[in-house]
């Protein structure tokens, strides 16, 4: 089962072979079977919050109604919002809201969730939850004034469910020198979805964009080649054993697709066909459009003002993440060198793997630390970790401060 052999030598396919060989070889599961909407997940919060108002917890349902099909009295509000909200927006049976659409807007931070005891849980805790209720985020979303408002913040939202992808995204596809105007689901599936990954696979940005350009040097007829034998190969019923050592390359492509969908409904992206490519438009989308233009932009100033050099093993980052954007003066906010730090690789992939919750900055000397508001923290040191000009420290210190006191 070796895609090389299309095109011995080829680092793409090199690549490919190596991550099927991973019994994590589809990364992290973020959303695969959860159809919706903007409007849809605005209806259903509004909803919501006509039920429990002012952020208070509603008791939800906690077994299927196959085992038993009555509602005991505690839940008779939950049962008549998710009629309400099947009837509004055609989602949400009292099993599938619970199962799952919550389980979404929980990783999205549109809601909270929590046990018998009414402690917030994990959202990707598989405990037992008895209560929900509205979150400050979910509240943004549905007072919004303007409809490019609400892309924003739900945009934010899906970056959050995503684990930080759309951060990823933004910067490949705004890189002039990366030179890439749109990604494929399959270089998605392949590469991008790698970037940071815990596992025998981790790539950072550069070396995914490396590899799609790699992948690109294939002929169509090559690269269908290369489809076909995985859908023949990575079928679970060709493996033995337990789950983790199965394969199922159908499976792995419904999550691209899922991603894709949800892509497709943010500020920044628009899908045509099997292409991701940043989005262009009209009217409400107008201004947003021009802002994502490739240009030489401010990553690049970060360089003229630090007076650094591009270093292999490093990368930019933005310290508070683009995708965090709650409208159009947010992201003109964000996009500014004051915002990013050039570091490790290494340092990038803790970040990644923290969904680039690491956004207060504070500094011993020349070293940067970088934190979330769990006190989880990346530490980094002056010209080993991260390269910069000591002279800007506390612009970019003061800087930080005034955009977490801002983007709140």
């Amino acid at each position: 089962m070796n895609v090389i052999n299309i095109n011995p030598g080829n680092d793409a396919l090199m690549f490919i072979d190596s991550r099927i060989k991973d019994e994590k070889y589809r990364g992290i599961h973020t959303s695969q079977h959860n159809r919706y909407t903007m409007n849809q997940i605005i209806d259903i919060l509004l909803i919501l919050e006509k039920y429990v108002p002012n952020q208070k917890l509603m008791t939800i349902r906690t077994t299927d109604i196959s085992k038993r099909p009555e509602n005991d009295p505690e839940e008779y509000s939950y049962a008549q919002f998710c009629n309400d909200a099947k009837e509004k927006t055609g989602i949400g049976t009292q099993d599938a809201m619970r199962k799952n659409i919550f389980v979404d807007l929980h990783r999205m931070a549109l809601i909270e969730r929590y046990d018998k005891n009414k402690n917030p849980i994990d959202p990707f805790s598989r405990q037992q939850v008895k209560y929900v209720s509205i979150s400050n985020l979910g509240l943004k979303l549905i007072s919004a004034k303007t409809v490019l408002d609400k892309y924003f913040v739900f945009s934010k939202c899906i970056d959050i469910l995503l684990g930080g992808c759309v951060d990823i995204l933004l910067d490949i596809l705004r890189d002039k020198v990366y030179n890439i105007d749109d990604i494929s689901s399959y270089e998605f599936m392949f590469f991008i979805s790698a970037i940071g990954i815990p596992s025998n696979f981790n790539i950072n940005t550069d070396k995914a964009v490396e590899l799609i350009k790699e992948y690109q040097k294939l002929t169509p007829t090559q690269r269908r080649a290369v489809i076909a034998k995985l859908k023949v190969e990575l079928n679970p019923s060709k493996f033995q054993g337990s789950k983790p050592e199965k394969r199922d390359f159908h499976n792995w492509y419904n999550e691209t697709q899922q991603i894709f969908y949800l892509l497709n409904q943010t500020v920044y992206f628009e899908v045509r066909g099997t292409q991701l490519v940043l989005r262009t438009g009209k009217g409400s989308f107008s201004e947003i459009s021009t802002k994502l233009d490739r240009s030489l932009n401010e990553k690049y100033l970060y360089f003229v003002e630090h007076k650094v050099e591009k270093t292999a093993g490093f990368e930019l980052h933005h310290i508070v993440p683009l995708s965090w954007s709650e409208n159009i003066q947010h992201f003109k906010l964000l996009d500014k060198w004051e915002n990013m730090v050039y570091i490790d690789g290494f340092s990038h992939a803790k970040i990644t793997q923290n969904n680039n919750r690491n956004i207060i900055l504070s500094m011993i000397k020349n070293d940067i630390i970088l934190a979330d508001y769990s006190n989880n923290k990346v530490y980094l040191e002056y010209r080993k970790n991260i390269l910069y000009n000591p002279k800007n420290k506390g612009s970019i210190q003061k800087y930080n401060f005034e955009l977490l006191n801002t983007i709140k």
